[in-house]
């Protein structure tokens, strides 16, 4: 809940949850869920198309550092002067030490964006050969081919070519994957035809283990048509992949509920429901083993008890679930209503933890995480 200070012209923050975690989650969970306020004329960020101002910032505490990239809001009652995140809580001016994180390599522009590789988290890195996933969800922010192309004042690539480009980096820093990384993630969206998808998981998976790598090359994808039903053709789809050098499968359910899934996802996805996860998961930890699943869940985008008894479920399972919060990066997506206050999240948020260690899982923590 929030209103205006009678201090001054800030936003005040309303909690009952403040006590139940460290002062730094309160302010990532925030800016996370309503982005944040500039307070400085130090950050210049350029309007691309229908992209929102984003920035990646770092927060800073006792035996605390996380990094998160969140969305530039005027209205926003969490304000980013350059050096520190402050807020008016409950009454009380409480700030945390924070800084941006500009790398000019990855995001020339100093904003984060999606492209076609890139640094995820801390020791994690992403082959994005499929900048645009086929199947469009409303609330994907993977509609950044054409601005990174804009950025770079590049001609658009096919998705081969594209595919090549990551085949030859492997190659050419092989040393970085020895000494830097111990997470590949192997695309994060789709494409229609299943076999070149597969193909190209396959050879991916195949070059960085002949380059020496032996640590976590993690698929993520959409879950293909033919999966569904069929056990005998999943389990030869994901075996397919463990033995090419893939060691964790992930597929996001993103949206467990199934009123909100029709709402929110389009086509061939929005038809798979969350008992077909259930499935295709048991399966695939069949092959890969416990804790070599994963999911992704959106928090805020439905009932926090929806996400909450997805993430239960697949827990069960021996999956790891890797929620993010839901954060809105392309101007359509401002439509698109956070369910639940900051007070909430804070309590799925903990909730979730819980989950976690009940179960013994790792935790993934990135840029978006509820974790």
């Amino acid at each position: 809940m929030k209103r205006e200070s009678p201090h001054g012209s800030d936003l005040q923050v309303r909690l009952s949850n403040l006590h139940r975690v460290r002062i730094e989650e309160v302010f990532r969970l925030g800016a996370l869920r309503d982005g944040v306020r500039l307070a400085t004329t130090d950050i210049r960020l350029p309007l691309l198309g229908q992209v929102l101002p984003r920035v990646e910032l770092v927060i800073n505490g006792p035996d605390f550092q996380k990094k998160i990239t969140v969305r530039i809001n005027q209205s926003s009652p969490f304000v980013f002067d350059g050096s520190r995140l402050r807020a008016l809580i409950n009454d009380e001016e409480r700030e945390v030490a924070c800084e941006q994180f500009v790398d000019d390599d990855r995001a020339p522009t100093g904003m984060y964006n999606f492209g076609l590789l890139r640094e995820n988290g801390t020791r994690s890195f992403v082959f994005d050969y499929h900048t645009y996933c086929a199947y469009s969800c409303d609330f994907c922010f993977k509609e950044s081919e054409w601005e990174v192309l804009s950025v770079q004042q590049a001609k658009t690539g096919n998705y081969q070519a594209n595919f090549d480009k990551c085949l030859a980096y492997v190659e050419a820093h092989a040393l970085d994957f020895h000494t830097k990384y111990d997470i590949v993630w192997l695309c994060t969206g789709s494409i229609t035809n299943e076999a070149v998808e597969l193909d190209r998981h396959c050879r991916m998976a195949r070059a960085l283990r002949k380059v020496g790598y032996t640590e976590g090359i993690y698929v993520s994808q959409v879950i293909p048509p033919s999966l569904i039903g069929d056990r005998e053709r999943r389990l030869d789809y994901l075996t397919t992949l463990r033995e090419a050098g893939v060691s964790r499968f992930n597929s996001g359910i993103e949206v467990v509920s199934a009123d909100y899934r029709r709402r929110l996802i389009h086509g061939y996805k929005g038809d798979i429901t969350f008992d077909d996860y259930v499935e295709i998961f048991t399966d695939a930890v069949q092959v890969f083993g416990p804790h070599n699943v994963g999911s992704c869940l959106l928090a805020g985008i439905e009932p926090a008890e929806e996400t909450l008894r997805g993430l239960r479920k697949i827990a069960e399972l021996g999956v790891v679930p890797s929620p993010t919060v839901f954060t809105a990066f392309v101007v359509k997506q401002q439509s698109i209503p956070f369910v639940y206050d900051l007070d909430e999240l804070i309590d799925v948020h903990v909730r979730f933890n819980e989950i976690i260690d009940q179960h013994g899982l790792p935790v993934f923590s990135g840029v978006f995480s509820l974790a």
